[in-house]
């Protein structure tokens, strides 16, 4: 779905989840000291069949999906077609490619990729929630360092 509005019956849905794991290292030692998760990019790929004129008037309000997506964000969800739910819920999702694949005697494929800014699951918390944020730890930090010094003490 893109809003509220189903817009492809999709063949396949891929999701990934890197996590910018890297190692960090001491001088004078090849093992690392620590590895840092240091960053998350969310990214999804949809892969569906072509939709015809009277498929993307059902479904689309006769629009491309490529021409919907191009600089714009959106919600979108992926729902299990047999029990009507919602699996995932990609937030702020923004296309990163389109690609076409167009074969003799069989349906036109189309597949989109996404970056988004946050997963959720089927009951709303983010899979990427892991309790730290830079912004609360840099405040965390601030206030400690101003309850240090309103008490004489040298942050």
């Amino acid at each position: 779905m893109l809003g509220d509005t189903i817009i492809a019956f999709a063949q396949t849905v891929g999701h990934q989840l890197p996590l910018g794991t890297e190692g960090l290292y001491g001088i004078g030692n090849s093992k690392p000291q620590e590895i840092q998760q240091l960053r998350m990019s969310p990214a999804f790929t949809l892969d569906s069949f072509e939709l015809t004129d009277a498929g993307l008037t059902l479904l689309a309000s006769n629009q491309r999906l490529e021409y919907l997506l191009a600089g714009k964000s959106y919600d979108m969800y992926v729902l299990d077609g047999n029990q009507n739910t919602i699996l995932f819920a990609y937030v702020g999702a923004k296309a990163q490619n389109f690609a076409q694949n167009i074969p003799t005697n069989a349906p036109i494929r189309n597949s989109y990729s996404f970056l988004a800014m946050d997963v959720l699951d089927a009951d709303g918390n983010s899979i990427m929630d892991t309790g730290d944020n830079a912004l609360s730890i840099a405040s965390a930090a601030a206030s400690a360092g101003l309850a240090a010094s309103n008490l004489g003490l040298s942050p």
